[in-house]
This record gives structure tokens, sequence and C-alpha cells, in this order.
């Protein structure tokens, strides 16, 4: 997210020309959590599917005094959904209800980006939303791959704990709004979750 956090500086600069306070960076784009979900087919020890991400993310700028405060918000969230092929190329007892798996697996997909704004200052006479020019909107498509390594311990025959670990690697569109700057979502995933199996 270097770009997003450039672009919120160069929001910084243009609130500090209409409203003269040393507004600061109170958040830059910290590391999220992801909300991950997918629907795959199993074939021997082959996984195919597809799945979705939701992520979510944004900077911030604040500041307060005895005589008011001031703050904009720049939130980026997205929408991945891919496609996923997954191999379990070790198990332990196989074919018995409880196993113990070792997997790979690869992901690509397609990023829809929304980026939106929002700010506010407030005096003594009252509350206010800030100058409707240094708000921001923005739709852009990105496409990435995730490669991801992981193990999946069976506690039954239908359900199981899996914990991974892989990178996002996100090819990015620029959006015309936001001076072409990028929204990237690439970076490490660590994943920890459940998944149900549907037998006949």
């Amino acid at each position: 997210m270097s770009e997003m956090s450039s672009f919120l500086n160069v929001i910084q600069s243009g609130i500090k020309l209409d409203y003269p306070v040393p507004i600061s960076v109170t958040d830059n784009f910290p590391n999220h959590y992801t909300n991950y979900g997918e629907i795959t087919y199993s074939i021997k020890k082959n996984d195919y599917g597809v799945n979705f991400t939701y992520l979510s993310t944004g900077g911030r700028l604040a500041y307060s005094d005895y005589s008011g405060a001031i703050a904009y918000n720049l939130n980026a969230n997205a929408y991945r959904i891919g496609a996923v092929y997954r191999n379990f190329f070790f198990q332990t007892n196989e074919r018995q209800d409880k196993n113990l798996s070792l997997f790979a697996e690869i992901s690509p997909a397609i990023t829809i980006n929304n980026i939106t704004s929002d700010g506010y200052y407030q005096t003594p006479s009252g509350h206010n939303e800030i100058d409707k020019k240094h708000l921001v909107e923005s739709k852009s498509t990105g496409f990435s791959v995730t490669p991801y390594m992981g193990i999946q311990w069976n506690i039954v025959k239908a359900l199981g704990v899996n914990l991974g670990l892989g990178y996002n690697a996100e090819i990015s569109g620029k959006s015309s709004e936001m001076r072409d700057a990028k929204t990237d979502w690439s970076g490490l995933r660590v994943g920890l979750g459940l998944n149900y199996k549907l037998t006949p």
C-alpha cells in the first residue's frame, strides 16, 4: 500500500493549505484481517473450486486541540474473486476419518477495488463536513495470484482445521481519480480456518 500512503500525504498537504493546522497521519494502511470463503469439489487428492475474499484497510489524518478538531479518513476495500486448485501431496491414515495432510495450492483472481473518503472539522460554532474537493471516490480492477501451502487436520470425516502460509502477488489497476495511484494488496498471507466436506 505504499502508493496509497503517498497519496494520503498529497491529501494531507492539500488539507493543510485550506485548514492551517498541523494535521498528521494517525493510521497509515495497517496490516488487515481478511474474510475468506471457498467452495471446492474434491477428486482423489485434488480440490478444484472458487473462492471469495473481502479485504479492508485505510489511512487517517487527524488533529485536535482546545479550539476544535479535524479528521479525514481514506478507506480502501476490495472484493477478490478467484479460482483455486489444491493438491494434498502427503497424507497420514489415508481413507480414514481422522488424518493429517500437507497441501499446496494456487489461486488466480480478479480484485475489485473501492476507495472512499470522508472528513469533518469541529469548531466552537459546530460540526462541519470537510470541503468536497478533498474527498475521493474511486473504483479500479486488479489481478492477482496467490501460491499457498499448509497443513490440514481432519477432526472427523467431514470437519477439518487448516493452517497455511502464502503470498498474494497483485497486478494493480490505476485510478485517474487518485493521480494513477495503485491499490496494491500484495503481501504475506497467514490463514487459519475450518473446512466442512459434504459427503454422500
